[in-house]
């Protein structure tokens, strides 16, 4: 009997790691500000045009950190670690910056990083489950 959970819903125990099954971060987006979103369903990921993302919305969901404007195309961010901690999923993220050795990129940015998780219903810790109103750029010729 289905108690309302989705089906191939597994809740992980407190403490237990959520794999990152699939990541992939890039450069440039139309997001406008910094922002967190869980996407838990296609409707919500599909505005948040920034890649291809294999998912099954039935066990799994998917993490989009998003930096906002940056004044270098230097900068990056990764998801490094997924987490339940009591009752909610935290999720560890890591800036990228450009090390010594190379000549800074002036170019503005707007860097992006997206994971594929198991699904889980709890609460994931600063992110939210709808994109924020004015976080994405409304021209098609934003990069």
């Amino acid at each position: 009997m289905n108690d309302g959970q989705p089906i191939g819903a597994h809740e992980p125990a407190p403490g237990e790691e959520l794999p990152i099954l699939w990541q992939k971060s890039g450069t440039y987006s139309r997001i406008s500000r910094m922002i967190r979103l869980v996407a838990r369903d296609r409707q919500t990921l599909a505005q948040v045009p920034l890649s291809e993302i294999p998912v099954n919305f039935e066990t799994q969901m998917v993490l989009v950190v998003g930096l906002g404007p940056t004044p270098t195309n230097e900068l990056g961010v990764r998801i490094t670690r997924v987490w339940r901690d009591g009752s909610v999923i935290r999720v560890q993220e890591r800036r990228i910056h450009p090390g010594t050795g190379g000549s800074p990129g002036l170019e503005p940015a707007s860097p992006w990083t997206v994971a594929v998780v198991p699904k889980s219903d709890l609460n994931v810790e600063g992110f939210a489950t709808r994109v924020p109103r004015g976080a994405l750029t409304e021209h098609p010729g934003a990069r």
